[in-house]
């Protein structure tokens, strides 16, 4: 492509998606197969579809560039392998990456381009620089960035930058969000987001309508300010959109490109184009914004909208989610679908034990019908689903009910799940041991979120598995090796590292002897104090996980004193790799480059990290499967207060310390770290007191960075704990 043109790239959901994007003129087609992409609500492409869909890309002179970009699990590796190897056979033009782990794998596909997606948070030059080292083509840049920080990352040679134009906005930059995660389970970082942002949220207790519920990006108006910074792609945003809209999307930039390319001497107004392409906000009900290429960052939230209209979601999902993509219950007791649609539906469930569908009851276990158990314990609302051969359980928090005549007895939950099929899966059979439970009405609608996500993790088709065969050298990639003779500690032994603020070093060093500590908020003015501080403890410096262009200078000469001082570096971010590198610091990872999948930490390793930080999205089982193959030594984050979300949009001072609350009961605050705005839960996740003897570090990490008082937070075990996923199933 020559140096001066503008690749438009347009979004496919599906395959009437694609043509419509063709038939207006995109130069590339991004779309996912049906597993391991980062909008699994959208139809996404079969197998069966893959290739010819690549060929009729390629008939019409465009390129095919394909969505791998989540965390992996452990038990996903093999599949990204294999959709790595039906890309290569496809004759895909680039994949989109995310994971650490497929860097590995990236020199076994030299026929591929790698990019790294939006989600690996590229902010700055620094990142730009170290997507190349790693052998990145190009990098989809963070869409908060200014004109003149996207000129900066554009200038690194060697490597080519992309950036959306058009479509929706993220409230946290991506790649550092955990709130629809730390909600239900549900992680952005692995396509499942329920735009938890997008919902009413009190402050202080007080309704605030919807003030993290971002505006769409608009950038029609300013194609030629980014040909000048250097950019190469325009991205359009909108896997989760109709054909119409997608059409209509690209048609309107095609124009605009052509216009751009004529010197404006033809086509459309600046103003008609804004015109036109406000009409493409009526989809979502949002205000359009390109605020951040001004460095304007206030007024950019307001209006909820909606996230997709039915024509948008997969079938099985059209007509029954809601602006925020979680099912929902409109009224206690009302059927919402099926026959008995709108009526209260009263089954026997006082014994306890409830057989119901009558016709499904006397089925196999083929899919068409699912178990449903719901137990009152101790920990929480334990919940085991059970469909087709596979089992998914997971724990859900006891709710204090402040008005009972609003709440559901736990009876009448089951009643609700019985009275019609869930996306053509009908109830066979209910238990619970406390039928008169009350439950509030915003965990009820969680609770049928997850069962309807269950259901549809039981019925993933043949088409999500992908089949191809891999190549020797593949397969030695994958081989599985044993856990790093360094991790010894089990979950359940003492916590022997602590995460702090620098100013609260020296107190709690004073009274307590971790065996290190690992310090946020690290300038080059104070490393001394911070160190001086510390007494004997072995300091750990964190690194930012989220950095602009003008924090790398003094980034760069905190660096440095590190390396004078012989002081251990944690590397959150891509950028604060390569820096670290440079600067010949010894490096740890840390949460901001947490791993899933042994694969990612060997990678890690093989990079010069010492030390790599489990992701603290993981479930019990992926935090066995990942600890009992980590090559490499590890940490696990076992209490704190884990960044929600982090954000460059300028909230108002007075809202800042202030609890904000949601339906379902998150709870959190936010504060300004860095320069950037973060959001915090007010309650801390424990896996202190939770034994496990197949999970193996070498660091039990308590994060004490937002508590009040770190020495007693460090005695401190509450009797009743918030374990994040550890008692779930992320999704």
């Amino acid at each position: 492509m020559p140096d001066n043109t503008l690749e438009l790239l347009a979004p496919a959901g599906d395959w009437s998606a694609m043509e419509a994007a063709l038939d207006a003129g995109a130069d590339a087609i991004y779309f996912g197969l049906t597993s391991l992409n980062a909008r699994r609500r959208a139809k996404n492409f079969r197998q069966e579809e893959f290739a010819p869909a690549v060929e009729a890309i390629h008939a019409r002179g465009a390129r095919a560039y394909l969505t791998l970009n989540i965390d992996l699990t452990e038990r996903e590796l093999g599949q990204a392998a294999r959709i790595l190897e039906l890309a290569r056979q496809s004759r895909v033009d680039a994949v989109l990456v995310r994971d650490p782990a497929l860097l590995a794998l990236r020199p076994e596909y030299p026929e591929l381009e790698f990019h790294f997606s939006t989600q690996t948070c590229v902010t700055n030059s620094a990142d730009v620089q170290a997507a190349g080292k790693l052998g990145a083509a190009r990098c989809v840049l963070a869409r908060e960035m200014t004109l003149g920080e996207i000129a900066k990352a554009s200038a690194v040679p060697g490597i080519q930058t992309e950036v959306f134009v058009q479509g929706a906005l993220c409230f946290s930059v991506s790649g550092r969000c955990l709130l629809s995660s730390w909600a239900g389970g549900r992680s952005g970082n692995r396509g499942s987001c329920t735009s938890t942002c997008r919902v009413p949220w009190s402050v202080a207790d007080e309704p605030a309508g919807t003030p993290l519920s971002m505006h769409d990006l608009a950038t029609i108006h300013r194609l030629g300010a980014l040909r000048r910074a250097g950019v190469k792609g325009l991205k359009i945003e909108g896997r989760l959109k109709n054909p119409a809209w997608v059409g209509r999307a690209v048609s309107l930039y095609r124009q605009a490109l052509a216009r751009l390319a004529d010197g404006g001497a033809a086509g459309p107004s600046d103003e008609e184009f804004l015109r036109q392409v406000a009409e493409l906000g009526d989809y979502t009900g949002r205000a359009m914004t390109c605020g951040y290429l001004d460095g304007d960052r206030d007024g950019l939230t307001g209006v909820a909208g909606r996230e997709a209209s039915d024509d948008a979601l997969p079938a099985s999902e059209a007509g029954t989610q809601g602006a925020t993509g979680v099912s929902s219950v409109p009224d206690v007791g009302q059927v919402d679908e099926g026959p008995n649609k709108g009526q209260i539906v009263n089954l026997p469930y006082g014994t306890g034990k409830m057989p119901v569908a009558p016709d499904a009851a006397e089925a196999d276990d083929d899919g068409s019908t699912f178990d449903f158990s719901l137990m009152i314990e101790p920990q929480g609302i334990v919940c085991s689903f059970r469909c087709g051969g596979r089992t998914i359980e997971w724990t859900v928090p006891k709710t204090v009910v402040r008005r009972a005549h609003k709440a559901v007895p736990v009876g009448q939950v089951l009643d609700m799940l019985a009275a019609g099929p869930i996306q053509n899966c009908a109830l066979r059979q209910a238990e619970t041991n406390d039928p008169e439970f009350l439950m509030v009405p915003r965990a009820v609608n969680a609770l049928m979120d997850r069962v309807s996500n269950a259901v549809r993790q039981s019925h993933k088709a043949p088409g999500d598995t992908i089949k191809a065969s891999l190549p020797p050298s593949v397969h030695a990639i994958l081989e599985r090796t044993d856990r790093h003779e360094m991790n010894r500690r089990k979950l359940g032994d003492e916590p022997d590292r602590a995460r702090l603020r620098a100013p609260d070093v020296g107190e709690f060093t004073r009274q307590v002897q971790p065996e290190a500590v690992i310090v946020e908020g690290v300038t080059a003015g104070s490393l001394d104090r911070v160190l001086t501080a510390a007494r004997s403890v072995p300091v750990v410096v964190a690194l930012p996980s989220v950095f602009f262009e003008d924090e790398i200078p003094r980034l760069v000469k905190l660096l440095e004193l590190c390396k004078a001082a012989k002081t251990t570096v944690e590397v959150n971010s891509w950028g604060g790799w390569r820096l670290a590198q440079h600067a010949g610091v010894r490096m740890e990872g840390g949460p901001g480059l947490g791993v899933l999948n042994s694969l990612a930490a060997q990678t890690l390793r093989n990079l010069g990290l010492r030390l790599v930080t489990l992701s603290v999205e993981a479930d019990r089982r992926q935090f066995e499967e990942l600890t009992a193959h980590c090559p490499a030594p590890c940490s696990m984050v076992i209490y704190g207060r884990p960044p929600l979300m982090t954000s460059r949009v300028r909230v108002p001072e007075e809202s800042l310390g202030q609890p904000l609350e949601d339906r379902r009961g998150v709870r959190m605050i936010a504060q300004r770290e860095q320069g950037l705005v973060v959001f915090r839960p007010t309650r801390p996740f424990d896996l202190r007191e939770v034994q496990n003897e197949r999970i193996h570090v070498q660091h039990l990490v308590v994060d004490l960075v937002d508590a009040e008082d770190p020495i007693v937070e460090w005695y401190d075990r509450p009797e009743e704990a918030f374990k994040f996923n550890y008692d779930r199933t992320l999704s």
